[in-house]
């Protein structure tokens, strides 16, 4: 989500072409601002996986983060169908043992059932290339928004933040994650609560971060002083960041701010937290000053766990509302309702041009045509010199220099045609001297040549340009016989070309997110078609899109012809065999 609010222009009427990606702009510039999103820009993807990308929703050291929906809505939807798709930056998807470690985090990912996290729908690297996930959009406002906004919260709603963020923590170490990147921004208030996001991509707690080398995930005024030196980091680390973020949340300010980012890292790695905060902080509530004090402990080992902010927090964290700016925001967006917009296919045509510019240009201009006219002439002068050498064999090749060449011209009188004239090349002296015998003149063959027919622009039903409509090239060569002519050996049958397996041409969807029993949409019909394209029966309703019976028992069929868990889900292990 993104760290700021403001509205942003360029949105433009459903339906209108958008400058960026997607061929149609789906979100006006209200919809933009209330959803605090951008529009996308040209270089952005039409659709990740199976969603198409609707928006901007802003960037961060691992990727680019769009807002979406499922391809296969049609007609009106709510702000539940919208999603957030991050995609993972190009200098990490390519990288194999990246992709090897993304796919084993995100199966932890998708253990996190927290209340207080946002789902993780799924993931994959798509037909473009694009290593990207995908988790639920929430319809709420940011802390640091929400801060910016209305200012310190009161006391009782920085402790249902320390309650509900320590509930997320918990969950989050429960699968072995370490989030290192907790700030304001990753917190969103929502109707049903905060909910942390952006974790689990590059943190596991196993020693594999996937980090480049020399660089350092995080938000310097969020770190721990471990992390901000390069160390270890653990569930602690995320703890610590906790700290930060609740002094922020009562005070408006940060417990380790400085002029610039050195300073702020040198004050998180050896200095105490700011005394002024600490003491802002004890004015409005002691009892959580004092616990976000340990959380802020140098020491590691000294914070407190996750689990235990939670017990600190579970008898006196009332149910209190978020501030009247903050749930006008959150009624809005939750009440949001957009109606999608049909994409047409692009046009063959228009693809053969965006990758051929220059001939697209070429065959456009009349006055370029001469070229081909003259390239044509060149191709029938190489086959002539192969059939010269071809008929004449050893020792018997074209006409001598004294030997003239025959000549055949179109009659002067046939109007728009060019003809050429081209003479056998004269033969070197021999070294040895020795004359040759003449032989007869051998039939004359003649060989005349048309330019293919106009292509490009008159392909496209515009008007051809004023060209000759049949430029032709007539071409005279004397064949001689060889004294040791032969035929020429039969010709070899040509390799067939592999007929393309038929549940290739299914695509619906190009993931690997897991399809199980009572899914719907695009994933769904990509498992029914490939099954049924290899020959399995899926059942009277088809392609339909629905997980239903039918297909959980075609799926166990499958994943048991083939040596797969029989679980009738459809994951990263079924789908690769699936589509081999």
């Amino acid at each position: 989500m993104p760290d700021k609010d403001a509205a942003r222009s360029g949105g433009g009427e459903p339906g209108a072409p958008a400058s960026g990606g997607p061929p149609a702009a789906e979100l006006t510039a209200d919809d933009l601002a209330l959803l605090g999103a951008e529009p996308p820009r040209r270089s952005d993807p039409a659709d990740i996986g199976p969603y198409r990308v609707l928006a901007r929703l802003g960037g961060g050291g691992m990727g680019r983060l769009y807002l979406g929906r499922d391809a296969c809505v049609e007609g009106t939807y709510a702000s539940s169908s919208l999603v957030a798709v991050k995609v993972i930056r190009s200098e990490y998807a390519e990288d194999e043992r990246f992709r090897r470690r993304f796919g084993r985090e995100i199966e932890a990912v998708r253990r996190v059932h927290g209340a207080y996290t946002a789902e993780l729908l799924g993931s994959g690297l798509d037909h473009e290339e694009l290593l990207w996930m995908a988790t639920s959009y929430v319809p709420g406002l940011s802390l640091a928004d929400a801060v910016l906004r209305c200012g310190p919260l009161p006391a009782p709603l920085v402790r249902r933040l320390a309650y509900e963020i320590g509930q997320a923590l918990t969950a989050i170490a429960a699968v072995g994650i370490v989030h290192r990147d907790l700030k304001p921004s990753n917190v969103l208030l929502g109707a049903d609560g905060a909910r942390v996001i952006d974790f689990g991509v590059a943190h596991t707690t196993d020693g594999s971060a996937l980090t480049m080398t020399g660089q350092h995930l995080g938000t310097p005024a969020f770190m721990s002083p471990e992390q901000a030196d390069g160390r270890e980091v653990g569930t602690a680390s995320d703890v610590f960041s906790l700290g930060s973020v609740l002094a922020l949340a009562a005070t408006g300010s940060t417990p380790f701010g400085g002029a610039s980012t050195g300073d702020v890292i040198h004050r998180v790695i050896y200095s105490p937290p700011s005394e002024e905060v600490l003491a802002a902080f004890a004015e409005r509530d002691p009892v959580l000053a004092e616990l976000v004090g340990r959380c802020l402990d140098k020491d590691p080992g000294r914070r407190p766990s996750p689990q235990d902010v939670v017990t600190a927090m579970r008898e006196t964290a009332p149910g209190e509302d978020w501030p009247a700016p903050v749930a006008e925001v959150i009624r809005a967006r939750g009440g949001w309702t957009g109606r999608a917009v049909a994409v047409s296919p692009v046009d063959q045509l228009t693809v053969l041009r965006r990758t051929a510019p220059e001939r697209a240009r070429q065959q456009g201009t009349p006055k370029r045509r001469l070229p081909l006219v003259l390239a044509s002439a060149a191709a029938v002068v190489t086959l002539a010199a192969v059939a010269v050498f071809a008929f004449g064999g050893p020792g018997g090749g074209g006409a001598s220099a004294q030997e003239p060449a025959t000549t055949a011209a179109s009659p002067p009188t046939a109007p728009r045609t060019a003809t050429g004239t081209v003479s056998p090349p004269a033969r070197s002296a021999r070294p040895s001297g020795k004359p040759r015998t003449a032989r007869p003149h051998a039939p004359v063959r003649t060989v005349t040549a048309a330019p293919p027919a106009p292509a490009g622009d008159d392909a496209a039903g515009q008007a051809p340009p004023a060209v000759p409509p049949a430029a032709t090239v007539t071409v005279t060569v004397t064949v001689r016989p060889g004294p040791t002519m032969t035929a020429a050996p039969p010709k070899s049958a040509p390799t067939p070309t592999p007929s393309p397996k038929p549940w290739k041409a299914c695509a619906y969807y190009s993931g690997t997110a897991i399809t199980k029993s009572g899914d719907t949409g695009g994933r769904v019909k990509e498992v029914q078609c490939i099954l049924k394209a290899r020959g399995y029966n899926i059942g009277p309703s088809g392609v339909d899109g629905i997980f239903g019976q039918d297909t959980l028992t075609v799926v166990r069929k499958f994943q048991s012809d083939h040596h797969l868990s029989v679980d009738g889900q459809v994951g990263q292990e079924t789908w690769p065999v699936l589509r081999a």
